[in-house]
């Protein structure tokens, strides 16, 4: 497998998850909007770190796509790191929040 191929093979598994669990925040946001008083609260809160999260995973993805090879380690890492910190601020939502 070609250098290019792995880096593309590479976003296009990213943008996959990214994409999937863009799919669980909407029905996160959905659930959200039936809540009431303290619980709206809180899920507003978790929400917006959850959107925060979702951009700088967006952002990541676009610097890889952009990136020359000699940045494109880097940025991997990164996104990597980017995209566990997405992953668990869902999954803490969807822990906390059943």
């Amino acid at each position: 497998m070609t250098e290019q191929s792995k880096r593309e093979q590479f976003i296009d598994s990213l943008k996959g998850k990214l994409d999937e669990l863009n799919e669980d925040v909407e029905r996160l946001e959905k659930r959200a909007q039936e809540a009431s008083g303290d619980l709206e609260k809180k899920y507003e809160e978790q929400l917006a770190e959850m959107r925060e999260k979702r951009a700088e995973m967006k952002h990541k993805l676009d610097e890889l796509r952009a990136a020359g090879e000699a940045q494109f380690d880097k940025l991997k890492l990164e996104a990597e790191h980017a995209w566990k910190a997405f992953q668990n601020s869902v999954s803490y939502f969807r822990s906390h929040f059943k």
